[in-house]
């Protein structure tokens, strides 16, 4: 996920710095160094031995469900965890072997499949989308509209925030001729915790696109006062979901299986008990030892779990709708994201867990 997902000590402007550790902005989306498990499996998607899963970003409560999975005996003892380093791309570790199954972004898969990349989501994970507009609450951006004149600021022209930003600008009316995106890295939350001090500074942006469960969440806690906007009341998108390759689904499909249905159990584990989800985290987070970390976290695993749980056509945790993924492709290439390699919605999304 780029928004990825996806990146927190007392003082106000540490807390902030903090905040920017602990909830990533888009830790499900970027890529960075890790503490948790390295295990490699160089001997292709039919060999034995263990079978990875990928988790996308430095170790995060945002990762707790599998944390808790492991920690819970769900996984069969030959599954393991692997955070991903700082070089890594999104897929890279997958396509090479060293993973059989990833967390990411649906609509990243489908891209990247679109760009000749043989991905498969076989299972879902979020089930809302993370993806929104965020204003300070002083400032005069309210609704999607208001970001006319605007401007945005996001990591970059991919990836889940810029998906996201489509989608606000398809339902506002508008064209990117009609405000100014800036560019910024994953650095959303600082760029928004200081006020403009003109409004015709450009530098600056008066609205970023975030997730609401890290962004929208290390603003907060830290002390800025935010207003979060929907980018749409339905939105085409698929969010963090299971991923796998083509070649590991038709080489290991019954233990595919196994591990979606034990992610599952771990993401109900995970939304029933924020506290828990804590105190798994600890675990691969040392710094969570301190009370107002652990209570920032608590509200990123209160806020992840908003996402996680089931919602409109779906019904059970960790279920994947396959009509969505239709709806998703086709937006994806109405807006000239796809690549030139033509993609299904069957062939791109095959769930091991139904909606």
């Amino acid at each position: 996920m780029t928004s990825q997902p996806s990146r927190p000590r007392l003082s106000r402007r540490g807390l902030l710095t903090s905040a920017l550790a602990l909830t990533g902005a888009g830790a499900l989306a970027a890529c960075s160094s890790g503490t948790a498990s390295q295990a490699l499996n160089s001997g292709g998607p039919g060999a034995g031995g263990a079978l990875t899963i990928g988790l996308t970003y430095t170790p995060n409560i945002q990762f707790a469900p599998f944390y808790m999975a492991l920690a819970n005996k769900d996984y069969e003892s030959t599954v393991e965890l692997r955070h991903h380093g700082g070089s890594e791309g999104l897929f890279d570790a997958l396509l090479a072997g060293t993973e059989h199954m990833v967390i990411a972004g649906a609509d990243e898969a489908a891209v990247a499949a679109s760009n000749g990349s043989p991905l498969v989501v076989i299972g879902g994970y979020y089930q809302g989308y993370p993806g929104c507009v965020i204003a300070r609450e002083d400032s005069a951006v309210a609704s999607l509209a208001d970001l006319k004149g605007r401007v945005v600021g996001l990591p970059g022209r991919m990836g889940e925030n810029w998906y996201a930003l489509q989608v606000a600008m398809r339902n506002a009316g508008l064209t990117e001729s009609d405000l100014t995106i800036l560019e910024i890295g994953f650095t959303q939350q600082a760029a928004l915790a200081q006020p403009k001090s003109d409004a015709s500074d450009t530098s600056k942006p008066d609205a970023i696109i975030g997730f609401s469960n890290n962004d929208a969440v290390g603003l907060k806690e830290s002390g800025v006062a935010v207003r979060t906007i929907p980018v749409g009341d339905d939105i085409p998108l698929i969010g963090a979901s299971l991923v796998t390759t083509q070649a590991v689904l038709e080489a290991r499909r019954a233990e595919l299986n196994d591990a979606v249905m034990a992610s599952s159990r771990g993401m109900a584990a995970f939304v029933a008990d924020p506290d828990a989800a804590v105190t798994a985290t600890r675990q691969y987070v040392p710094d969570l030892v301190d009370d107002a970390q652990a209570r920032q976290a608590r509200a990123v695993a209160v806020a992840t779990a908003e996402l996680i749980a089931p919602s409109g056509t779906y019904t059970t945790i960790g279920a994947l709708d396959p009509s969505k993924a239709a709806t998703m492709i086709e937006f994806l290439g109405t807006q000239g994201i796809l690549g030139a390699t033509t993609i299904t919605a069957d062939g791109v999304c095959q769930p091991l867990l139904a909606a």
